[in-house]
């Protein structure tokens, strides 16, 4: 089997891709350290930087949550992606109920 690992930093991702040679297939795993990605939404949720602004206030979007390549995938798996606009009520809602580590913000955006 030959292996190659690809490491993404914006991320925090490590790709590994093997192949096969037995099968001709190709197995990927993805790891990722959320524990940055989690202290650092932390931080900015305890600073209040992200708690004024938005459509409520009348001004400029404001960062909601940083969401981490293993919640991401969880959201698709219940039929929500987070790139499709589409999707937001529903994505809002599911990191308000079920990924509130996720947020940058202690502001509740739907009620």
């Amino acid at each position: 089997m030959t292996k190659e690992m690809e490491w993404n930093p914006h991320r925090g991702t490590w790709t590994e891709y093997e192949d096969d040679n037995q099968t001709g297939g190709v197995v990927i795993h993805t790891k990722q350290n959320v524990q940055p990605v989690l202290d650092r939404n932390k931080k900015l949720r305890n600073s209040g930087i992200n708690d004024y602004g938005g459509l409520k206030d009348k001004s400029d979007f404001k960062h909601y949550a940083s969401i981490p390549a293993h919640v991401e995938l969880a959201l698709k798996q219940k039929g929500i992606d987070i790139y499709n606009q589409k999707h937001t009520k529903e994505l809002i809602r599911e990191i308000e109920r079920n990924y509130p580590e996720c947020k940058v913000t202690n502001r509740k955006m739907l009620r």
